[in-house]
C-alpha cells in the first residue's frame, strides 16, 4: 500500500516516516509533502492507496485537502494526523470520508503497531462494505458486462458518458463505466453498436467475462488499476475497435509488481543524458525498457519533467518542447520522436563525427555535474577520451563557445537559480558554484549580470 504523508512542521513529518513499522503492515511511504497544495501536486503524478494528514497546514488545509481528493481520487483512504483537541475537525473530516485520525500524542514507541494495525483492520473492513454493497445491489453478481474505460478524465479532456441502446450508462468510477448484461446481449449486433459510440475517440469498450466470483469493489479496483498504468499502453486513438477480455486475464496483468524506487533513478539517469539523442541504438533501447517496465502515465512524465532540469543545463528550454502528458504510448513515442529531432538539431554539427559530438556533449554534462568543484580542461579531456587541444577545438566549434566561457556561465547560471529559488546566504551560494569566496563570487556575478548577487534576488 503506497503512503503519502502530509504534515506542515518537517520534524514531526520525518520523524513519523523514520519511526513507523510500515513495511510489517504492507505500506510503503512514497512521498511526503509539507501542505495541501504540495499534496495534490503529487497525487497528479504519482499512484497513492493512502494518504495521512494533519489537519491544521498552510496554504489549504486537511479538510479542503480531504475533501478534493475524494472528488478527486476517490479510491485514495484518508486518515487525520492530529491533535486530540481538534474534536470538531476531526469530526468533518471523518463526514468527508477520512476512515480513522491518529492522535499525535499516541506517537510513542509502544503504540505504534497499534496504530498501524488499526488502519489496515480499517482499510479491509471499508473494503468488505464495499464489496457487501456490491451484492446487495445485484442479487446475482454478473459474469459478464460491457465496460467503458476513458484515457483520460483530467480537466478539459473530461469525458461524456458513454450510450448504450439510447440510454448514457452511470459511471461506477472515476473513468469507468460498468453495465453487466446477459449472454443472449453480447452479439456482433453489439460490438457494431459499441464501435458508433463517439466515446471510443478518448477510451476504450470492452467485453468482459469470468467477474460472476469476484467481488463487486475487486472487479472496479481491478479496472481502475489497469486503466491508471496499463490501458495507456495497449489502446491505440487511431485505431478504436471494441475489446473482448477475461477478467482472470486483467487481473494477471494488473498483478504486476510496480516499479521500484531504484528501476524509476536509473530510468530517469539514461533519459537525462543525451546521448539518447546522439545515439540511435541508446534510444531504441531506452525505449524498450520503458515499454517494458510499464510506467504509470502520470509517472511516465513525471520522469521526463525530471529528465528535463538536466537537459536545460546543456540546452536551452527554448530550443524544444517541453514534456507534455499525452493519451496513449503510441501518441507518446510520436512526440518523443519529435523531441529527439528538435535536440538533435541543437546539437549536431555537420562538420563533426557522431563519436565526437557524443564526447562534446558528455563533456558539457560533465561540467554540470558539481559546479562547485575545480572544473578543467585537462580533467574533463581525460573523462571523454579525447586530448586538450582537440576537445578545446571542438567544444567551441560544436557549442559556440570557448571550454572556459561554458565553465563561467554554468557558474553563473545556476547561482541565479540558486538566488532565485532558495534564501541560503550569497557565502553559500559563492561556494556551490565553485568561487572561493563571497566577496570574489560578487565581483564576478555583476561583471556578468550588471547587478551584485544580494540585489539580483531582490529583483526576482
Amino acid at each position: 500500500m503506497r503512503v503519502l504523508i502530509v504534515e506542515d512542521d518537517r520534524l514531526v513529518r520525518k520523524g513519523f516516516i523514520s519511526l513507523m513499522p510500515w513495511e510489517q503492515f504492507g505500506m510503503q511511504v512514497i512521498g511526503e509533502a509539507g501542505n495541501g497544495e504540495d499534496a495534490l501536486a503529487f497525487l497528479s503524478n504519482r499512484e497513492v492507496d493512502l494518504l495521512i494528514t494533519d489537519l491544521s497546514m498552510p496554504r489549504m488545509s486537511g479538510i479542503e485537502l480531504i475533501r478534493t481528493v475524494r472528488q478527486l481520487y476517490p479510491r485514495v483512504w484518508t486518515v487525520i494526523l492530529t491533535f486530540h483537541q481538534d474534536f470538531e475537525y476531526i469530526q468533518e473530516a471523518l463526514r468527508l470520508g477520512a476512515i480513522d485520525y491518529i492522535a499525535k500524542t499516541e506517537l510513542q514507541q509502544d503504540k505504534m503497531e497499534e496504530v498501524l494495525s488499526r488502519i489496515e483492520q480499517r482499510i479491509k473492513y471499508e473494503m468488505k462494505q464495499q464489496a457487501r454493497a456490491w451484492a446487495e445491489n445485484e442479487k446475482a453478481a454478473p459474469d459478464r458486462a460491457i465496460v467503458w474505460l476513458a484515457a483520460c478524465i483530467d480537466g478539459d479532456r473530461q469525458m461524456c458518458s458513454p450510450v448504450y441502446l439510447g440510454k448514457p450508462v452511470e459511471e461506477s468510477a472515476p473513468g469507468i463505466w460498468f453495465l453487466p448484461c446477459e449472454e443472449g446481449e453480447w452479439t456482433e449486433e453489439c460490438k457494431a453498436l459499441l464501435l458508433k459510440d463517439p466515446f471510443l475517440c478518448g477510451g476504450v469498450a470492452m467485453l468482459l467475462d469470468g467477474i460472476g466470483s469476484g467481488g463487486g469493489s475487486q472487479v472496479i479496483r481491478t479496472l481502475q488499476e489497469y486503466r491508471e498504468r496499463f490501458m495507456f499502453y495497449e489502446w491505440n486513438p487511431d485505431a478504436p475497435q471494441v475489446w473482448t477480455r477475461s477478467f482472470q486475464q486483467l487481473q494477471e496483468t494488473t498483478g504486476r509488481r510496480p516499479v521500484s524506487l531504484e528501476e524509476e533513478q536509473a530510468l530517469q539517469e539514461v533519459w537525462s543524458s543525451l546521448q539518447w539523442v546522439i545515439h540511435d541504438r541508446q534510444y531504441e533501447e531506452n525505449l524498450a525498457t520503458l515499454e517494458a517496465m510499464k510506467l504509470p502515465p502520470r509517472q511516465l512524465g513525471t520522469l521526463f519533467i525530471m529528465a528535463s532540469t538536466r537537459w536545460e543545463r546543456v540546452v536551452s528550454a527554448e530550443t524544444w518542447t517541453a514534456p507534455r502528458q499525452e493519451l496513449s504510448w503510441q501518441t507518446w513515442k510520436r512526440w518523443l520522436e519529435g523531441l529527439r529531432q528538435e535536440l538533435a538539431s541543437y546539437l549536431f554539427k555537420p562538420s563533426y563525427s557522431q563519436e565526437v559530438i557524443s564526447c562534446v556533449w558528455k563533456a558539457a554534462q560533465i561540467i554540470h555535474q558539481d559546479l562547485s568543484r575545480e572544473i578543467t580542461l585537462r580533467e574533463v579531456a581525460g573523462e571523454v577520451n579525447l586530448s586538450q587541444s582537440y576537445l578545446s577545438q571542438c567544444f567551441r566549434d560544436i557549442v559556440g563557445v570557448s571550454f572556459n566561457e561554458y565553465v563561467r556561465r554554468a557558474r553563473i547560471d545556476w547561482a541565479k537559480k540558486l538566488l532565485r529559488d532558495t534564501d541560503k546566504p550569497i557565502y553559500w551560494i559563492a561556494t556551490q558554484t565553485g568561487y572561493p569566496n563571497e566577496k570574489y563570487f560578487s565581483r564576478v556575478f555583476k561583471d556578468k549580470t550588471g547587478m551584485l548577487p544580494s540585489a539580483y534576488r531582490s529583483s526576482k
